[in-house]
């Protein structure tokens, strides 16, 4: 579908008026800062203002915005070498790269870039433009290269699964792009996410690297200022034991990955938390200095984790058992810093000198920490415009996403729902008994489409909510809190799929797919529409061991295409497989007798919803 897309190159080039003014009622907004790049040698930052739609220019030395550019639906941003060209991603289903006049702020072109373009990189030598699609299609690639001389992608490569971050190594030889969920069965013994490195000329795939078992929920990644290392923010879920206590990291820990450049290998994973207090939800990352300090926000805690990089490396070179790291909470000890941050949801990082800079999502701040050679500073927030009391669904985002209701603070809801979605793995819950892991399950239309759980043991979302903070944070939160969250789940809006055409239809095999659907393999009389599903519970005997006899609620189908793998289990990878491989009872819907051309019609029909 992109790729049509991809390759027009653009006549001529759309010029604008300046963005200083932003459009009326914009003040109103909520700024909801999601990306920071420095600039104007260090003094200027360029911060996209999500909800506001609009990039806010701020000066470091006077700490106040000094412009604003209005652009719609701006997520990204990636400065050029030599800070004239300001490139943003923007938009969702049919999204864009807009390259902008750093300086006027005027729009110069528009490129058409496909499904959420993000990650925008751009070589040393600025003539090439490089950005991921986090949404595609299985069989669509999704890693560009655009020549910025013509606007014309270049060559394209695949990644595994809603690739977020991506970086160039210092020579510029090679592009490291990072997966933010793992794709695998779940029930399997070790479940990971990977990152694909690619020679940057040509995106050939040079190398798969895992991260360590139990990783998901990728946010950023840097390198290292000697080009030796990469560095790669994320959670490492310990999906293999019930989830009955929290201490020591018993169901989730917060972590940064480390990979060798040079010999594009994996090198180990260190453990942001304390025994006793996690760091939770890692996000943006930085390096200071001459590789003196490694920065992580701990969006859910919010805090800045300061690393001493070379007594880190120091330490993983001397350890005797290299691969039991990844479980020791102690090994940073004494070698790193916890910094409290000003306000919640500490997400985007960028460096200027030796000033390190957060974008505080639900703050409309940024808060600046300066380094020095023995370690941090305390932050100081810096405001980007009036800060508004937030309304119910605003509070409900921020508990959501806040550890702090959590006992020792080691995850939040967002931790296993990833922006309110699934995360690609099983979990041993108290909420049915122990030694039956299920799916992590997206949190969209929850409300509208009790009973919840998969086993349907929770008769409404508001009382899976309650139960979410008591059996899984062991925290019992306020009525307010409650109210807001579950405000917040009601207001999710589901994403266009990328299996429709690019104006937003089916296409002529998921129509195909919708007949099979309603007719022949008897799938609507359960998957029934708004939300295809019917709320009732069923016996297919495809459950197994304690989980033999068991019924499990219709799921709904809206968004499949990105909440594999699928069935109770996750035993199944794609449509395809749930369609053929795990239904050879035929109680599954009457799919037995399709053809292979109708099943891949119906996996096309399902994957559009």
């Amino acid at each position: 579908m992109n790729g049509s897309f991809h390759r027009i190159v653009l006549a001529c080039l759309l010029l604008a008026v300046p963005l200083r003014v932003l459009p009326a009622g914009a003040e109103e907004r909520y700024l909801s800062p999601s990306a920071l790049v420095a600039g104007g040698a260090g003094r200027l930052l360029y911060v996209a203002c999500e909800t506001a739609e609009s990039i806010q220019v701020f000066d470091a030395e006077a700490e106040k915005v000094v412009a604003r550019y209005p652009l719609e639906k701006v997520r990204e941003l990636a400065l050029a070498p030599d800070q004239g060209r300001l490139y943003a991603a923007a938009g969702g289903f049919n999204g864009t790269l807009h390259e902008i006049d750093a300086k006027s702020g005027k729009i110069l072109r528009s490129l058409p870039a496909g499904h959420t373009p993000v990650a925008p990189v751009i070589s040393a030598d600025g003539k090439t433009l490089y950005y991921c699609n986090r949404f595609a299609r299985v069989d669509q690639m999704d890693v560009h290269a655009v020549d910025l001389s013509t606007g014309k992608v270049t060559c394209s490569a695949k990644a595994i699964r809603e690739p977020v971050t991506m970086r160039l190594s210092k020579d510029g030889g090679t592009l490291w792009v990072v997966n933010h969920l793992p794709l695998m069965a779940a029930n399997v013994k070790q479940v990971f996410t990977s990152l694909c490195v690619y020679r940057s000329g040509t995106l050939e795939k040079l190398s798969t690297l895992d991260l360590p078992a139990g990783s998901f929920a990728v946010r950023d990644s840097v390198m290292s200022s000697d080009g030796k290392y990469f560095f790669v923010t994320h959670t490492i879920g310990r999906f293999t034991v019930p989830t009955t206590h929290l201490d020591r990291g018993w169901i989730n820990t917060s972590a940064v990955s480390i990979f060798d450049v040079a010999g594009r290998k994996y090198v180990n994973t260190v453990l942001l938390d304390d025994t006793v207090q996690g760091a939770a939800n890692p996000w943006g990352i930085a390096i200071v200095g001459a590789d003196q300090w490694l920065c992580v926000n701990a969006s859910g805690t919010h805090e800045m984790i300061v690393v001493n990089v070379k007594e880190m490396m120091k330490r993983l070179g001397a350890v005797k058992n290299p691969q039991e790291v990844v479980n020791d909470l102690s090994f940073l000890y004494g070698a790193k810093t916890r910094v409290p941050l000003e306000g919640q949801g500490a997400r985007a990082m960028a460096v200027c000198g030796n000033k390190v800079y957060s974008a505080m999502r639900f703050a409309d701040s940024l808060n600046v920490v300066e380094m020095w050679d023995d370690g941090p500073g305390a932050a100081v927030a810096l405001p980007l415009g009036v800060a508004r009391p937030a309304d119910l669904v605003r509070s409900g985002e921020m508990a959501f996403n806040d550890a702090a209701c959590c006992y020792q603070h080691w995850q939040s809801c967002a931790s296993c729902h990833p922006d309110t979605r699934s995360d690609g793995t099983n979990w041993d819950l108290m909420n049915d008994g122990i030694g039956n892991p299920k799916q992590s399950r997206s949190l969209l239309y929850t409300h509208k489409t009790s009973p919840v759980m998969i086993t349907g043991i929770r008769a409404s979302a508001e009382i899976a909510v309650v139960k979410g903070f008591t059996m899984i944070q062991f925290h019992e939160v306020t009525e307010d809190r409650l109210d807001g969250v579950n405000a917040y789940l009601k207001s999710l809006e589901p994403v266009p799929s990328p299996y429709l055409t690019p104006d937003g239809k089916l296409t002529e095999s998921a129509m195909r797919g919708k007949v099979i659907f309603e007719g022949k393999a008897e799938c609507a009389k359960c998957h029934v529409p708004p939300y295809y599903g019917d709320k009732k519970k069923y016996k297919f005997g495809l459950g197994s061991d304690a989980d033999r006899d068991r019924e499990f609620v219709t799921p709904i189908l809206i968004e499949a295409w990105r909440t594999a793998p699928y069935m109770y289990d996750g035993r199944a990878v794609s449509i395809q497989e749930v369609i053929t491989r795990d239904n050879v009872n035929n109680k599954h819907g009457n799919t037995k007798g399709l053809t292979p051309k109708e099943v891949e019609d119906l996996a096309a029909y399902v994957n559009s919803l």
